[in-house]
């Protein structure tokens, strides 16, 4: 059962984690994702770029794999595979790549896209959202930052809380999915920081 608290304090929590992750500097990544293209005109090439982020994102640090990525991806058209050390990363990153027009023909034809995605080599449950949210699909993924704040507000699914504060402050899920995510990734007592500033606001 969901708890019951007024909109404001959605409204206001959500401005505040947003005006303190634009104080830090976030503010070109939060329009970043505020812009993502719709699902109908992705190319081959974001689809592969952003299949490679979310590859290399998988169990590490987010700070880390930002450097990975940014040694992977030289250009459009030049990538230092080298650059993966992980064994698996690096063959499925690999595999992709030698059949990436099958993969995205199969990603453009298929009827359920987020199954589709699970498919992909070294994807799986929680993964392919944060894929299919950077391919344009109006998800947020379920990472254990998102589903502690969710549980906070007695939402036992984040695609329902994400849904929620998106709907009152008119912004995409994936931003919203963003926004908690980065304060959380930078706020070590991130529940702590929101239970005193939802009962002060």
């Amino acid at each position: 059962m969901e708890i019951k608290i007024e909109d404001e304090k959605y409204i206001y929590l959500y401005s505040r984690v947003k005006q303190d992750l634009i104080k830090k500097g976030y503010s070109n990544e939060i329009e970043w994702v505020s812009k993502l293209p719709n699902i109908k005109n992705i190319d081959k090439i974001t689809f592969f770029r952003e299949y490679v982020w979310v590859v290399i994102n998988s169990g590490m640090k987010n700070q880390v794999a930002e450097r990975i990525f940014q040694n992977f991806w030289i250009d459009n058209t030049h990538f230092n595979f080298e650059s993966v050390r992980h064994p698996h990363k690096n063959k499925s990153i690999k595999q992709v790549y030698n059949r990436l027009d099958f993969y995205f023909n199969q990603f453009l034809q298929s009827k359920n896209k987020l199954k589709f995605l699970e498919s992909l080599p070294h994807i799986a449950k929680i993964t392919k959202y944060h894929l299919a949210r950077n391919l344009g699909l109006e998800v947020a993924k379920p990472d254990r930052h998102l589903v502690r704040i969710a549980e906070y507000f007695n939402y036992n699914d984040v695609q329902k809380f994400c849904k929620k504060i998106s709907i009152l402050v008119h912004e995409k899920i994936g931003v919203v999915d963003l926004i908690f995510w980065r304060f959380a990734n930078l706020t070590e007592n991130y529940l702590e920081v929101i239970n005193n500033w939802m009962n002060r606001g």
